[in-house]
């Protein structure tokens, strides 16, 4: 259950995470939603239960996700066509933290935080291995002066959404190994 959130941030974590600084972009809205979303829900957790309170979660990441969207086409119109309709996905692990156990803000920080470092993670591999740059398109934030490091041509798999499973299953089986779950 714990997990859960990040599991609803799939879709948009496989779309988007082909180059860094998309994947920071979405990593850090990411955050920022599911950080309000938690403090919202914090003061109305006892007072409104189950699907009003699922409602409520989901209306305060649309609202979040909405306002994000049109700050980032004032900073940035190309990095807002590159993320395109991934963006609204992003209010999916909000409807998860209303089933959480532990206080709604601290699953909310967690939650996101995960989000972050997972984006940040596949973001950073893939744009390293699949294209052989890093922060290839960090013009759209910095400013043409930016351009990012080519190092080699890359494995284009790792840039289409099956490369980013077979990725995600060798961080998996990584993580698997240095953290053993106990039976």
């Amino acid at each position: 259950m714990k997990r859960l959130p990040i599991l609803l941030a799939l879709a948009p974590l496989l779309g988007t995470t082909d180059l860094l600084i998309k994947a920071a972009t979405v990593g850090l809205i990411g955050l920022l939603t599911l950080l309000t979303c938690g403090l919202v829900l914090a003061p109305l957790h006892d007072r409104v239960k189950n699907a009003p309170l699922m409602l409520t979660s989901l209306l305060v990441a649309a609202l979040c996700i909405g306002s994000t969207q049109l700050l980032l086409q004032i900073i940035s119109a190309e990095l807002a066509a590159a993320l395109g309709l991934f963006m609204p996905l992003l209010a999916l692990p909000c409807l998860a933290l209303p089933l959480q156990d532990e206080p709604k803000f601290r699953a909310g920080l967690r939650s996101g935080l995960q989000l972050l470092g997972l984006a940040m993670l596949l973001g950073t591999l893939r744009e390293l291995f699949g294209h052989g740059s890093l922060l290839a398109h960090a013009g759209w934030l910095f400013g043409s002066a930016f351009s990012g490091w080519q190092l080699f041509g890359g494995l284009p798999l790792l840039t289409q959404a099956a490369g980013t499973f077979i990725l995600l299953g060798l961080l998996l089986a990584l993580f698997r190994h240095f953290k053993p779950e106990k039976a």
